[in-house]
């Protein structure tokens, strides 16, 4: 009996052993197949990241670029990441904080001392760029048939692409939810309503907008003034004065029944106010839109002053420019391509700014975005028109 339950044991045991080295055969045999277990795939994918970054932090600048506005740093740097790992080719995002930035641009090349071969610059200064010598041509127009036609319009001057665009800013109104039944059509609808309601007890403002800033004063007397740019260096504005009076009027009449501190405001308060509801409706910028993310508004298009009195937004264009005097010209070219085109969709996340590329999965926020963009005025792309815009906030500053 005793022999017996020892066979039996010792079959057992064979069998275990046996089921044993299959399983570790079949184990082996999955690891030399090359389907690795999570935690091996995952140091592997961990060692060759590693391993790029390493190779992107010892690599040459091959191009460098250079920006003004901070907000896009995180969105440069993984644009410039993306393409190294394309194509080998490291274009350096250099940030330049100088207020003289369009001539610093130009001295360096001059002194040919680690100058830009690409850079960053807004629609405006697009006249002064050209007339340094400093923008060649953008040859690819056809890439750019699925932007904005504001977009291209602010990237042309005299006729010639010069520009990659690359995202736009423009005012847009947005509003409370809980206190209009109707969206506001007019300025004028939003002073009936405060002489017909009662605002909550948190309520303080009725409508709030950076007045120190003639960007967001400009739609109070847009439908009044045309730009025509007849030759470089010469912008000609003409004003309507009719429809300039009654701007005006109608203005002094809004600012009555609004109450905006002009010492304290800014886009900031204005942000903070909205969000903790002491603040019905604000003209902001399209570039503040993503702090709103996650609180329930409704936005559109800055409503008309009233039935007559139509309004217009202003429109600025952001966009790269290759350096005439880059050694590599059709890299800097194939670098400003890809910023605009091949990166345009992770734009909005690293940095929020729209993309003049219309998402194809565009919530209602960027849709009334785009259609402001598109509907508005282009800030004029001339060398003097800084002394429309300081006359204009000069004319604005009598009111508050």
């Amino acid at each position: 009996m005793k022999a017996l339950q020892k066979k039996l044991l010792s079959s057992a045991g064979l069998g275990i052993l046996l089921i044993g080295m299959t399983a570790a055969i079949s184990h082996r045999t999955v690891i030399e197949s090359g389907a690795e277990e999570p935690e091996a795939a995952e140091e592997t994918d961990s060692m060759a990241a590693a391993a790029e970054e390493e190779a992107y932090q010892q690599a040459e600048a091959d191009l460098i670029f250079w920006y003004q506005d901070a907000s896009y740093g995180a969105f440069f740097d993984l644009a410039s990441r993306e393409y190294f790992k394309k194509t080998k080719i490291k274009a350096l995002p250099v940030y330049q904080g100088e207020t003289e930035y369009m001539a610093a641009i130009y001295d360096s090349t001059m002194r040919e001392e680690a100058y830009p071969d690409v850079y960053l610059i807004s629609g405006e200064n697009l006249e002064e760029a050209y007339l340094y010598g400093l923008a060649a041509p953008n040859e690819d127009a056809d890439r750019y048939s699925g932007a904005a036609d504001q977009a291209l319009n602010a990237a042309a001057y005299q006729g010639k692409l010069l520009g990659y665009p690359l995202n736009y800013n423009t005012c847009v109104f947005i509003y409370q939810n809980d206190y209009f039944e109707q969206p506001p059509e007019t300025m004028a609808d939003i002073v009936r309503y405060s002489k017909e309601n009662e605002p909550g007890e948190n309520v303080e403002y009725l409508m709030e907008w950076d007045v120190n800033d003639a960007f967001y004063d400009f739609p109070f007397v847009s439908n009044s003034i045309t730009f025509e740019k007849k030759e470089a260096q010469l912008l000609e504005v003409i004003y309507e004065e009719e429809l300039y009076q009654k701007d005006k009027e109608f203005f002094q009449e809004l600012t009555s029944s609004f109450s905006v501190d002009a010492k304290t405001v800014s886009e900031e308060s204005i942000l903070k106010n909205f969000k903790e509801g002491r603040t019905l409706c604000a003209i902001l910028d399209t570039d503040s839109l993503s702090q709103l993310e996650g609180y329930s508004y409704s936005l559109k298009k800055v409503p008309d002053l009233n039935e007559e009195l139509k309004t217009y937004s202003c429109a600025m264009t952001k966009m790269l420019i290759v350096n005439d005097f880059s050694k590599e010209l059709q890299k800097a070219a194939d670098f400003a391509e890809f910023v605009t085109i091949d990166m345009a969709g992770a734009l909005y996340g690293a940095s929020g700014h729209y993309s003049v590329f219309k998402s194809e999965t565009a919530d209602m926020v960027e849709q009334t975005a785009y259609e402001a963009y598109e509907t508005a005025v282009l800030a004029p792309a001339s060398q003097d028109a800084r002394d429309f815009w300081v006359g204009l906030k000069e004319r604005f500053e009598r009111y508050f």
